[in-house]
């Protein structure tokens, strides 16, 4: 998979292609097979309330290595992330324009990353600070210098006339038919949670690989060690009937990206929740993200305003909230490839920089609080609110026994006036969960209203009725 800037680019107009596949693909499969019908495996309780940090190791700290990241997980931890997941550490490519999801040896790390013991290290400190660890593995394909190419070719792929075939990207395909090649991944699975305590995986082009080997591959870490998290790069509807725990969303992103960056209007992402819901199984957990390593920044995309309220979306929805490293300060900078591109943290900035940078990390820092204290937003239900400006603004409860939490999001770029169908009687003020005191709606219209700026969201917890005291309701004399 080469990574060269100009190979970033073309991959990403790649998985633009590829996302829009397993959508339309999906609902097929849930017409004939009714995926959307049935119920997604159960997955750790404890994952309801996580969120996902994504520490790419090139730009985390100046070392962009194991060990150097070891010191700066605190900060990850403060932030209020649940599990961080690593960019690639198995040995890569030693060939030309290489990349991390070139994968030369599956059971060995880069020594540019550093060595098992810093690895032991890196997980002992993470669970030290309540945080999980998950690898980032590759088993669409292998380096063409991958060691089992010359010691086992008969583990992969072959075209007509015997050769070792490439895939999608030009690199050799495991042949998942053999079950040989499917014993050497499963053993290496078990390798790193057996032998490094690694809490789970992201499984790089999740949907190129037969759900059968997932399934197989999931009783073997069952075995291992109970609550392994598999997350699926992919949004394929049978994934989480028996393997993995986590989807990413595909479609969701892009249809975010539509709206925020080209325009297109609100409503798409609700017409696109009700369509995911439709597909997945029932209880299936997606991954809400507006940003990872093979896209563009969401500050460079959509502006500073307009990266936060995506992000604020990413926790208010249902699902799985991921923030990629450098987001919570809106590092601007593109992923950098095999070669250390250090993201200037608040405390290593001076001036203006250093304050924008803070009251951005102050925002997420109140993100991540209101997703871990607030029940209703884990596991509560989603209930559409109509609006008068669905071209422009999202509106939603989030609900679970006598919590409801009111979510209003303004997605354009200019202020409008909006009118949300709930009773102001019953919602005249909510208790704000992202900022200070509470907000107000005026009761003249019989409906929620609010003026909302460029970008501007509501997040606000119903206010229950008070008792009524009687004693001193009593007239006075």
């Amino acid at each position: 998979m080469l990574r060269s800037q100009v190979w970033k680019a073309a991959r990403g107009c790649i998985f633009a292609a590829i996302a829009s596949l397993p959508v339309a693909a999906g609902i097929a499969q849930a017409q004939n097979l009714s995926f959307g019908s049935q119920t997604a495996r159960p997955a750790p309780e404890w994952l309801q309330s996580a969120t996902i940090y994504e520490l790419w190791l090139d730009a985390f700290t100046p070392e962009a290595n194991l060990r150097g990241a070891i010191a700066r997980l605190p900060k990850v931890a403060e932030l209020g992330a649940k599990i961080v997941y690593l960019s690639p550490i198995a040995k890569f490519t030693a060939m030309p324009h290489g990349s991390p999801y070139s994968v030369a040896d599956y059971n060995a790390i880069d020594p540019e990353l550093g060595n098992a013991q810093d690895l032991h290290d890196f997980v002992k400190a993470a669970h030290g600070l309540h945080l999980k660890v998950m690898l980032d593995i590759v088993y669409y394909h292998a380096a063409p210098d991958n060691a089992l190419v010359k010691e086992h070719p008969e583990y992969f792929v072959k075209t007509t006339d015997g050769r070792i075939a490439r895939g999608f990207w030009p690199q050799p395909l495991p042949d998942y038919n053999n079950p040989e090649m499917r014993k050497y991944l499963i053993a290496s699975l078990v390798h790193w949670v057996r032998d490094f305590d690694v809490d789970g995986f992201r499984c790089d082009v999740g949907a190129g690989v037969p759900v059968s080997f997932w399934n197989e591959a999931r009783k073997a870490l069952d075995a291992t060690k109970p609550d392994v998290v598999l997350l699926s790069e992919a949004d394929r509807p049978d994934d989480q009937l028996h393997a993995f725990d986590i989807n990413y969303n595909f479609d969701y992103y892009l249809t975010l990206v539509s709206v925020l960056r080209d325009g297109a209007p609100a409503i798409k992402i609700r017409e696109q929740w009700e369509r995911m819901h439709a597909t997945m199984p029932q209880g299936a957990r997606l991954m809400r993200y507006s940003d990872n390593h093979d896209w563009p920044r969401p500050v460079v995309q959509f502006g500073r305003k307009g990266a936060m309220a995506a992000s604020v979306l990413n926790f208010t929805l249902d699902g799985i909230p991921f923030v990629y490293s450098g987001d919570e300060i809106d590092d601007p900078n593109p992923t950098s490839w095999r070669k250390p591109l250090p993201i200037r943290w608040p405390e290593q900035l001076a001036g203006t920089n250093d304050k924008e940078a803070r009251v951005v990390l102050e925002q997420y820092k109140k993100l991540f609080a209101m997703r871990s204290n607030e029940p209703a937003l884990t596991s509560g239900d989603v209930v559409w609110i109509n609006n008068t400006v669905p071209e422009s603004v999202l509106s939603f409860l989030r609900k679970k026994g006598d919590s409801e939490i009111l979510v209003i999001v303004n997605l354009s770029n200019r202020q409008v006036h909006v009118t949300v169908d709930l009773p102001v009687m019953e919602y005249s003020a909510v208790e704000n969960l992202l900022k200070p005191d509470k907000t107000w709606f005026q009761l003249y219209s019989g409906r929620v209203s609010a003026d909302l700026g460029a970008y501007e969201s509501i997040v606000g917890k119903k206010i229950p009725l008070a008792p009524l005291d009687v004693e001193h309701s009593k007239p006075s004399k």
